[in-house]
Parts: structure tokens; C-alpha cells; sequence
């Protein structure tokens, strides 16, 4: 072509395309100079595509959109359309052959590329859907396993529900049970405040009987004290009597001796049996009266001291330690009448019910005078009454 020759309509397009495109890489810095030493064209060649006198090729518009990739300047999709386009209807238009020929090998070379991308793509679409179908079968192997945990999970929440209506039920029934409860310990109370009552009443009963028996509990002080001289009374007057009671030894009358015979030698008297003196001994045996009057007293003041104990011993406990003071007690009983019947055969009512009025005085006045001595308290604490 030569300068003088119009541009074609086509090829003029064609060339405005190419314009807009290198006015961009200007805009940015670049010369057309330095784009034709990297598209290894000259800046003639250059111009010349730019004005529309020669026609650019597909290979320099790759070359072209390579070099703006790696400068940053990308175009978009429409673009390279666009030019693709416009340099196939440039080449159409030309009247030269040897234009079209070349046309015709670029559009044979870009079909070639194009259907080996065409088989690679291919390749890619059945690699990535190779991939895809392993991913659901994956897929559907987790879906399978999912289905038989929502399924066991499902199993398990019925379970749970039932367990939990059960138990439901069952804490139904406690608050039932704790409601009963709550009124047996309500009517529970009512009669422990009763029994306070009744016992308050007791007391005063006590306190009233003790006052009454003031007398009793005076006698019964003394007599311990009394009880040795009388004991030594007692002794010599029944030391008196046996010696009263006993015969006395008469000299019997000489024997005669009878004819031709020698005299007989006279029997003297035998002597009297001895009283047994040595098993009365009044100091032992007043020792041993206030060692049996000592316990009696102290198993009364403990069966007293468990009875006033607050909190007190529960009942079976108090049942034992009556039955432990009525053993002591009998125990006593039994001794004192060993030792009493050393002087007196034949006792009188007052020696007889002696112990049983100190086991009552023991229990009755450390209730009535509502005090507790050591002593007792120590043997309350061990049997376990407080």
C-alpha cells in the first residue's frame, strides 16, 4: 500500500482499535519506541499499523497482549474480541492475496490452538470431574453416615425422653412423699410441744412429792451417820446374851469308891463353846453398809441425771440404765441383809425397805432440787446417758 491510497473502512477501524489500546500504555509512562523494541517490530512498522496502511497480524496482537499483561495494564474480555474481529474483517477487506493467504493461515493456526485448548480444557473438565465425582462419592458416604447418627441420635432422644418423663414421675412422687413427710414432722412437733407440757407438769409433781417427803430424806441422812454405834449396841448386847445363855460348870460330887476297887479320878468340866465374835466386826461391816448406801444413792443420781439431760438419752437408753439401778439396787439390798442378820435374827420392816427408800431418795431429790453432783454426772456420761 502506499501512502497515497485511501484506507479502507475496515482497516481504519481496525487501526483506531489498536490506537485506544497503545494510548493507554502512553498514559502510563510508555513510549511507542519502546513498544516496538518489545514487540520486535520497528517504530515504522509500528506507525504504519497504527495509521491503517498496514494491517497488523493475529501474532502481533498476541505479542501486543502479552507485553501490557506484564506491564499491568490488562484489557478486558470485550477488548480482545474486539480486535480479534477487526483484524479478521481488515484482512477480508484487503485486496491483496498475499493479505488474505496470511489471514488464512492465522485463522487455520488459531483454529489448530483453539482446538488443542479445546482438548485440554477437555482433559481439565474430565480431571476436575474425576475429582468432583470422587467428591461425591465421598460425599455420599458421609450423607449415609450422617443419616445413621441423625438416625442413632434420634433412637437416643426417644430414650432420653422416656428417661426423663420417668424421672419426672419419680420426682412427682418425692414431692409427694416430702409433702407427707413435712406433715408428719408437723404433727410430730405438735406432740413433742405435748410431751414438754406433760413433762413441765411432772416436774411440778416432783417438786411437790419431794416436798411432802422433806422428813423422809432428813431420816434417811442420819441414819448413816448412827449406824456404827448401833451397830456396836447391837454387839455387845447380843455378846450379853450368849454369855447369859450359856451353862455355867458345876463341880460334880466326889465318887465313892467302890469296894476293892482303886478311886476314880474326877472328869473336869468341859469348857464352853466360844460365840463366834470374830465374824461380827462393826467397823467393817459400817463400811460396807455405806459402800452398798453410796452406790444405790449414786445409781438413783444417775438414772436422775439421764432423765434431766437436755437433749436426753433416747428411751431404750433410759429403759437400760432403770434396769441397771434396780440390779444395783437389788444387789445392795441383798448385802445389807447379810450384814444385818449378824445382830438381828429377825429384822424389822424399816431395815428391810432401807435401800429401796435410797434408791428413791437418790432418783427423786436430784430431780426435785434440780442439781447434779460430779459424780454422778462422770457415770451418766460414761454409760452414755448425756
Amino acid at each position: 500500500m502506499s501512502g497515497s491510497q485511501e484506507v479502507p473502512a475496515a482497516a481504519a477501524a481496525y487501526a483506531a482499535a489498536l490506537r485506544e489500546v497503545v494510548d493507554g500504555f502512553r498514559a502510563v509512562g510508555g513510549t511507542q519506541k519502546k513498544l516496538a523494541e518489545a514487540l520486535h517490530v520497528s517504530p515504522a512498522a509500528l506507525s504504519r499499523y497504527l495509521s491503517g496502511e498496514r494491517i497488523a497480524s493475529y501474532e502481533f496482537l498476541r505479542d501486543l497482549r502479552v507485553f501490557l499483561d506484564g506491564q499491568g495494564l490488562l484489557w478486558d474480555l470485550d477488548t480482545g474480541e474486539l480486535l480479534d474481529a477487526l483484524c479478521g474483517q481488515a484482512h477480508a477487506a484487503s485486496g491483496s492475496p498475499a493479505v488474505q493467504l496470511v489471514q488464512i493461515r492465522e485463522e487455520l493456526a488459531r483454529l489448530r490452538q483453539g482446538r488443542q485448548e479445546q482438548r485440554q480444557a477437555k482433559q481439565i473438565a474430565d480431571v476436575r470431574l474425576a475429582v468432583l465425582e470422587a467428591q461425591v462419592r465421598e460425599l455420599s458416604g458421609q450423607l449415609a453416615q450422617a443419616l445413621h447418627h441423625a438416625r442413632t441420635t434420634e433412637g437416643a432422644r426417644a430414650l432420653l425422653q422416656e428417661q426423663v418423663h420417668a424421672q419426672d414421675e419419680n420426682l412427682r412422687h418425692a414431692q409427694d412423699y416430702i409433702h407427707q413427710i413435712e406433715a408428719e414432722l408437723s404433727a410430730q412437733r405438735e406432740q413433742a410441744r405435748a410431751l414438754q407440757v406433760e413433762v413441765g407438769v411432772l416436774r411440778k409433781q416432783n417438786q411437790q412429792l419431794v416436798a411432802e417427803q422433806s422428813h423422809t430424806v432428813s431420816g434417811v441422812s442420819t441414819q448413816a451417820t448412827s449406824f456404827d454405834a448401833t451397830l456396836a449396841a447391837r454387839a455387845a448386847r447380843q455378846a450379853a446374851e450368849a454369855a447369859d445363855q450359856t451353862p455355867t460348870p458345876q463341880e460334880p460330887a466326889p465318887r465313892r469308891p467302890e469296894p476293892g476297887g482303886e478311886p476314880t479320878a474326877p472328869q473336869r468340866p468341859r469348857p464352853p463353846d466360844r460365840v463366834p465374835i470374830g465374824e461380827i466386826r462393826p467397823g467393817r461391816d459400817t463400811l460396807a453398809f455405806l459402800v452398798l448406801a453410796a452406790a444405790v444413792w449414786t445409781a438413783g443420781a444417775v438414772f436422775a441425771a439421764g432423765i434431766r439431760a437436755d437433749p436426753g438419752p433416747s428411751v431404750w437408753k433410759l429403759i437400760l440404765a432403770a434396769v441397771l439401778a434396780l440390779l444395783v439396787a437389788a444387789v445392795s439390798w441383798f448385802g445389807h441383809l447379810s450384814v444385818m442378820e449378824k445382830y438381828e435374827r429377825g429384822l424389822d420392816n424399816g431395815a428391810v425397805f432401807t435401800v429401796p427408800a435410797l434408791l428413791v431418795v437418790g432418783v427423786v431429790v436430784p430431780l426435785l432440787r434440780d442439781a447434779n453432783d460430779p459424780v454422778s454426772r462422770w457415770f451418766a456420761d460414761a454409760v452414755g446417758l448425756l
